[in-house]
């Protein structure tokens, strides 16, 4: 085995990691309901915060390990989940459908709000949506997540 190929092979495991963490932290966010009360809300909203976190975590890897350049600047949060829902010829297919792009955004915007809004009560109506959200956007993209992962597999 050469050396990109192992390479290839530890990329391929590590974005399962990365899936097998964004699916468990979905799962937690299902535990508890959002309307519960102030612990099981503090607990479905780190769960988002988690899960998006991974997601993120996971594009970055797969960017990184493809050599596309660092991302900086205020915006590159959204842009990085934006060129997720596009294949870039040659090199990778989409990440994500651009069907959940939105929903992963929102998730986006949840995190921000929660890691900023430290003077707000959790709102268990935003919770819901966050985590009906979060559902959709891992139901839908956990396919494509795992044929670049078999794809890589495959070439390795």
């Amino acid at each position: 085995m050469s050396p990109a190929e192992a390479r290839t092979l530890v990329l391929a495991a590590e974005i399962e990691r990365d899936l097998a963490q964004i699916e468990r932290h979905a799962e937690r966010t299902l535990r508890f309901s959002a309307d519960a009360g102030d612990p099981e809300a503090a607990y479905v909203a780190l769960s988002l915060d988690h899960a998006y976190q991974a997601f993120e975590s996971m594009l970055v890897r797969i960017e990184r390990s493809f050599g596309l350049p660092r991302r900086d600047g205020a915006e590159w949060h959204r842009e990085i989940l934006r060129e997720a829902a596009l294949p870039i010829p040659g090199l990778r297919p989409a990440i994500i459908p651009s069907s959940v792009e939105q929903a992963w955004g929102e998730l986006l915007g949840f995190r921000y709000f929660l890691r900023h809004a430290y003077s707000y009560d959790l709102d268990a109506r935003r919770l819901t949506v966050s985590r009906d959200h979060l559902q959709d956007a891992v139901a839908s993209t956990a396919p494509l997540v795992r044929q670049l992962v078999a794809s890589l597999r495959q070439t390795s």
